[in-house]
């Protein structure tokens, strides 16, 4: 079994999915679908951890995304009874088959740690005393005593340090003359002042045995008076004319107290008074005797909060780089953000070309749907549909979707993706092909998008998808539509980039299904 690159975490791997209203909530139920048919694959081919995880997330989506659709409770009961049913046969082989998940997770995770304790022997035994080669002219060693990495070690243990009557000794076990000439200049050191000390060290003069000592009687605390707390008439004085200062006296401290009695000698009763901060805004003056405490803040209205559905503009240093990201590095086993490699056949592309040439002319998108199989942990494109559509310049519609529904049902094929062209445009995914794209790869995170683009000498085609989490979240909370710009995601990542899982398989053929 291949060790992991990383440790395995199951939670990150079955990580819940937001609901989103916008997508139909039959849109969901076709999600399950998929997962029971990935399921079904893997089951066959004995394949227990993708098995489990596909479990995991079939699980997850019953029981806490599709429940919180606002149609759950109105719209296909139907479909809510028949897809209950499956959540408890599949709770019931999750149970059955965690000891032996679990028993297979525990040995890759020894095989990770194994793998990880080797790169780490292999770097301890890198010979630091080696000669290294380097620009500067060799230095002359003569003066110094000549160690082996061994005898450093071995002598390590031999030596110790003593504080004792504020001198610094040096104490071997096996006395030489360098021994002794350390000791000679180590003696004849100036020894650092108190004063020096407690101004270097947190602890003081006197160290670890030190005990931490009460505030000075130059401490000055500053606390707001009574008067203060309830006058409005000072507000917008500054902050000196507001507080009296209050000077803490040796009287007061103690010679006698702990530290905890001397930390709490400093309350003069006023500390258990709910600090006011100073409003922000201005207050009037009344000519009742209104209690300031009680002023708040108002807070905006959450009715109108919701209802409110402007959009206020990104500022320029905030919009998203429409340009894709680089493709990101996979690693051999899943993990949150890693695919399972998709292959597509070479001659696919020029062929949808040959398919979208009548509207190339026109000036006219085209789109099409990706769809194939699974097999041994592999995605493979092996049908190609045409839709009805309508299109302009810089858009394409699918029309019809239960056709295309039909099709991939009848022949138990996967949702891969998608390809369109930009007959007059460059290589590069707008924002409305960002949304489109965001259902697929919500149906199925391998989901691609192709875009081609003839004219684009640079960058013919390109074969990207949404940056997860990042980019998924960032078109999850747009509700724009249209053509409109993007936030940046938070962390600083592309909204969309390269694939990295993708393959171009020359022995890969594909059938095409032209609706239209």
């Amino acid at each position: 079994m291949k060790p992991l690159e990383r440790p395995f975490n199951v939670n990150s791997i079955t990580r819940r999915v937001d609901v989103d209203d916008r997508i139909p909530l039959r849109y969901y139920y076709r999600i399950a679908d998929n997962l029971i048919k990935q399921a079904s694959v893997y089951r066959e081919e004995k394949n227990l951890i993708d098995l489990y995880i596909i479990l995991l997330r079939f699980s997850s989506l019953l029981s806490e995304t599709i429940p919180f659709h606002r149609d759950y409770q109105v719209l296909l009961p139907k479909e809510r009874a028949i897809y209950r049913k499956k959540l408890l046969a599949v709770l019931d082989e999750l149970e059955s088959l965690k000891p032996e998940f679990q028993c297979q997770v525990n040995e890759l995770n020894k095989a990770h740690t194994v793998s990880q304790q080797q790169q780490i022997d292999v770097l301890e035994r890198t010979p630091y005393d080696s000669e290294i080669s380097s620009p500067w002219p060799p230095v002359n060693k003569k003066p110094f005593p000549s160690f082996d990495n061994k005898q450093a070690v071995s002598r390590a243990p031999q030596i110790s340090w003593k504080y004792k009557n504020d001198h610094t000794q040096v104490l071997s076990s096996n006395p030489m003359q360098v021994d002794k000439q350390f000791q000679k200049l180590s003696l004849s050191l100036p020894l650092p002042k108190k004063e020096t000390l407690s101004r270097h060290s947190f602890l003081g003069p006197n160290g670890l045995r030190g005990q931490w000592l009460g505030p000075s009687a130059e401490i000055k605390i500053q606390y707001p008076s009574n008067t203060d707390l309830t006058s409005t008439e000072n507000l917008g004085t500054s902050q000196d004319e507001q507080y009296d200062l209050a000077t803490i006296k040796d009287s007061d401290l103690g010679g006698d107290r702990s530290p905890m009695e001397s930390v709490l000698s400093l309350d003069d009763g006023r500390w258990l008074c709910p600090s006011e901060e100073s409003p922000q805004f201005t207050i009037e003056e009344r000519d009742d005797n209104f209690p300031l405490g009680n002023i708040r803040q108002p807070s905006p209205p959450p009715v109108l909060a919701q209802i409110q559905q402007d959009f206020h503009p990104i500022p320029p240093s905030k919009v998203a780089d429409p340009r894709p990201g680089p493709a990101t590095s996979q690693h051999g086993m899943p993990s949150s953000n890693s695919y399972q490699h998709l292959h597509i056949p070479v001659s696919m592309m020029e062929d949808f070309l040959r398919l979208a040439l009548a509207n190339t002319k026109k000036n006219l998108e085209t789109c099409g749907v990706l769809a194939g199989s699974l097999k041994n942990r592999v995605f493979h494109i092996t049908t190609l549909i045409i839709p009805k559509q309508e299109s302009t310049s810089d858009s394409c519609q699918t029309l019809n979707e239960e056709e295309i529904f039909e099709v991939q049902d009848k022949l138990s094929l996967f949702p891969l993706g998608w390809i369109h062209t930009h007959p007059s445009q460059t290589c590069f995914m707008s924002s409305v092909d960002l949304h489109t794209h965001y259902s697929y790869q919500i149906m199925l995170p391998e989901a691609i998008a192709i875009v081609m683009a003839p004219t684009d000498t640079s960058s013919p085609h390109g074969i990207f998808h949404l940056s997860d989490p990042a980019g998924v979240s960032v078109i999850r909370n747009c509700q724009q539509r249209g053509f409109h710009p993007h936030e940046e995601c938070p962390d600083g990542s592309p909204i969309y980039e390269h694939c990295s899982h993708v393959y171009m398989n020359p022995n890969l053929k594909f059938d095409v299904v032209d609706l239209r």
